[in-house]
């Protein structure tokens, strides 16, 4: 079973992979959940100055890294987070729906 920080330490190293070194997680917007936590990504530069239009990412869906398998399974654009959430959620047993969340402590 995963811990916040182990999951985050996963999930920046999947988004440097898939994305590049210019990119980060949004640390205020990870949604922790009793099954896992959910994580957004956006570019450094425009999270900086979010004015920057021309340096925001487009298409960078958020992705849920599961706490008992550490899977990583990337929502789609087409549906807001909680369609995705719901949609994941029908596939668990009860007893992983109903755990307590750990929530994201980042240091």
């Amino acid at each position: 079973m995963l811990t916040f920080s182990k999951a985050r330490r996963l999930a920046e190293t999947w988004v440097e992979v898939t994305c590049g070194k210019e990119v980060e997680l949004i640390r205020d917007a990870a949604i922790a959940k009793p099954y896992g936590w959910v994580f957004f990504y956006q570019s450094s530069a425009h999270l900086r100055d979010p004015d920057d239009f021309s340096s925001a990412l487009i298409g960078n869906s958020p992705f849920l890294i599961d706490r008992d398998s550490g899977e990583i399974k990337v929502f789609g654009m087409a549906r807001d987070t909680a369609f995705y959430l719901k949609e994941f959620e029908s596939t668990l047993p009860p007893g992983q729906i109903y755990r307590k969340p750990e929530q994201p402590i980042w240091s």
